[in-house]
């Protein structure tokens, strides 16, 4: 009868730290995705109000996704050198993902950001920039259009949020109406 107990009660923590640690993971795939947010947000600021061009690119050797400054060189052969931004921290993906579960969509078409920085001028438009992150069984969509300043976040199986559309108070004659 004691072991009977003891087994029960080995496997009931047994199965709290199982859901404990596949839950730790779910939960490291959402901070991923919340700091590649902000890495995008600050694409998208430096990109409309920094001197220099920036750009993102997919580290496969430090398994990570960095924001680049294109910094003058002093030497004539080299004119332009791609750096780390020192003030924004790289997103370090977890040991249970891979560089090859992000997909980046430009205006629509599949891009390598192993090789070369997607970059950006000061100033000038930006293309739709869409970061696909996968895990397990979800997916999860960052999509930072070339207005906007922060991604949209869309998620398989879950309701996103609505876009909202761009009204002209004027056209409409709700100019006048209390804010």
């Amino acid at each position: 009868m004691e072991i009977i107990v003891v087994c029960t009660v080995l496997a009931m923590l047994l199965s709290v730290l199982a859901v404990r640690l596949t839950s730790m993971e779910g939960r490291n795939f959402d901070t991923v995705v919340e700091q590649t947010g902000d890495l995008m947000m600050m694409f998208a600021l430096r990109s409309e109000h920094a001197r220099q061009p920036v750009g993102l690119l997919i580290d496969e050797d430090r398994n990570s996704l960095r924001l680049l400054r294109r910094e003058p060189s002093g030497r004539a052969e080299n004119m332009d050198l791609w750096q780390p931004d020192p003030t924004v921290r790289e997103v370090r993906l977890p040991d249970f993902m891979s560089t090859r579960d992000i997909e980046v969509f430009i205006d629509g078409d599949i891009a390598d950001l192993t090789e070369w920085p997607l970059s950006a001028m000061p100033g000038e438009d930006r293309p739709v920039i869409e970061l696909v992150l996968h895990h397990e069984d979800r997916s999860v969509s960052l999509n930072l259009s070339p207005t906007s300043m922060s991604p949209r976040r869309i998620e398989e199986g879950r309701d996103a949020v609505p876009v909202r559309e761009p009204e002209d108070l004027d056209t409409t004659g709700r100019w006048q109406e209390e804010w």
